[in-house]
């Protein structure tokens, strides 16, 4: 069975082996035998991707192994030697457009504030941008312009303690300043001191000596996933590559590795747009979380990517639900509390 499973199909099936998730209801989901089973780890082994069965409480349920990297000595995650962090990656909000889905955002920065991560890093596009040689444009917005979509951004972006947000800008970000020279860059930071520019289109940010480049890129996806990312890793320099790649645009979901570098195509936080649905172009909402173990020299030894994806259940397809209903996620001193902003132009 192995040799009819792609990376692409071995990439979804591996989405819902998550730690601990049960066995029997994974074969009943995919309509699968044991032995196609066995088929599908086999493949997942292949594809770099490690998953046993095991069984915990008389209950089979996946177990996710960490990817290792192999060093010379031999290196135990737990024996006080490595450095571990977890950080939160995220792309594409796409703030004003009338797909935006803040919930979900606010969701994961939920998820984030009950792990303790301290570090989440957002891949560009976070502003749905201005683009006036498009005459659908304004009939798919809900903010027009750089003050509504800025402004929105500032007062609606999640607020927890303790969590920094380090960000690049894309390409629908960048249309502001193309058309009038207004960046957010320049006023986010402003009044959001949790939130961190990092560059225009690419960034790169030092995690105890990791190096992580944020990339948002140009252009339509392949249909391979993992095409692209090969390509721009191809074009790297040995000596200055990244130990991890972060690329957003595409609104897909994929990690895997080539030439050392660990990459991960992040999905988007916006549904489906028009453009999507009359190019046949699928959308991926969620974000990842990522545990990295590396040793003083920067080095990862260990990682593991951890995919959280929304399903269509998860998703506000109402037209402007999260324009009316959404609140500000603000947790401060491990206490819960939301404030709703409230914007007498749009009501």
């Amino acid at each position: 069975m192995t040799s009819k499973i792609s990376a692409e199909q071995t990439n979804k099936l591996f989405r819902y082996m998550r730690n601990g998730s049960s066995v029997d209801d994974f074969l009943k989901r995919f309509e699968l035998s044991r032995k196609e089973l066995d088929g599908v780890l086999m493949a997942c082994k292949i594809y770099g991707k490690e998953v046993d069965v095991v069984t915990k409480d008389d209950k089979e349920v996946f177990e996710r192994t960490p990817v290792k990297r192999y060093t010379l000595k031999k290196m135990n995650p737990n024996d006080g030697k490595m450095i571990h962090n977890q950080i939160c990656v995220v792309s594409d909000t796409h703030f004003g457009s009338i797909h935006n889905q803040l919930h979900l955002l606010n969701k994961v920065y939920e998820e984030c504030h009950k792990r303790g991560v301290k570090i989440v890093l957002h891949v560009g596009d976070m502003v749905d941008g201005n683009y006036p040689t498009r005459p659908e444009n304004p009939r798919q917005q809900f903010l027009h312009g750089f003050d509504e979509q800025a402004r929105y951004v500032c007062d609606m972006y999640p607020k927890v303690d303790g969590i920094t947000t380090y960000y690049i800008l894309g390409s629908h970000d960048e249309t502001h300043y193309k058309n009038g020279q207004a960046t957010l860059s320049e006023w986010i930071p402003r009044v959001r001191k949790d939130m961190v520019y990092l560059g225009q289109d690419t960034g790169v940010f030092d995690l105890d000596g990791v190096k992580i480049v944020l990339d948002h890129p140009g252009g339509g996806s392949a249909k391979s996933l993992s095409y692209k990312p090969q390509q721009r890793i191809e074009e790297m320099e040995s000596k200055h590559k990244p130990k991890v790649l972060l690329i957003g645009h595409y609104h897909k979901s994929y990690s895997f590795v080539y030439r050392n570098v660990q990459c991960v195509l992040v999905p988007a936080l916006c549904d489906k747009t028009q453009f999507q649905q009359k190019q046949g172009l699928s959308n991926n909402l969620g974000a990842y979380f990522l545990d990295i173990y590396s040793d003083k020299k920067g080095n990862i030894q260990y990682f593991m990517p951890e995919e959280i994806i929304f399903t269509k259940d998860d998703i506000w397809d109402e037209v402007g639900k999260d324009k009316k209903k959404v609140q500000q996620l603000v947790i401060e001193k491990k206490q819960r509390r939301y404030t709703r902003r409230v914007d007498k132009k749009a009501s």
